[in-house]
């Protein structure tokens, strides 16, 4: 009885891998980290590293945004890749890139991500893994 359960937990296993492919076209790992503080400072980081088959090692991306009150303009924000952006509305990450390889192409894709608060309740932080869901040449 007890190698048939072993036998029948196998090709479960194996067969939850068949119904979960890998994105044809790729994948990121996305992370959010957010703060907010009494003063009215805020800051937003999402760094994601993009991989493919035409890009194993990975292609990292890094977007800030920071509501400083004290400065002017209190606004600011950047992105250290222009092919990258996202938009996270505090559920749902969507984020988009234009890849070279293997040709010409944006790739987009979206993914439930949530946040954790740390022990002080300033910081929160969540990592998601987004699959490209779609592209367009």
């Amino acid at each position: 009885m007890q190698l048939f359960n072993l036998a029948f937990l196998g090709l479960a296993t194996s067969s939850l891998a068949a119904v979960l492919p890998r994105s044809q076209y790729g994948s990121w790992d996305v992370s959010v980290t957010k703060s907010a503080f009494a003063n009215g400072f805020q800051s937003q980081t999402v760094s994601a590293v993009f991989t493919s088959d035409s890009y194993p090692e990975g292609v990292t991306s890094t977007c800030s945004w920071v509501n400083n009150p004290a400065n002017d303009p209190s606004e600011t924000s950047s992105c250290d890749n222009a092919s990258f952006s996202y938009e996270y509305d505090g559920q749902t990450i969507s984020l988009q890139q234009t890849v070279e390889l293997p040709n010409q192409q944006t790739v987009f894709g979206s993914a439930a991500l949530e946040l954790k608060s740390d022990a002080v309740g300033r910081t929160f932080k969540g990592e998601a893994k987004v699959d490209v869901t779609s592209a367009i040449a």
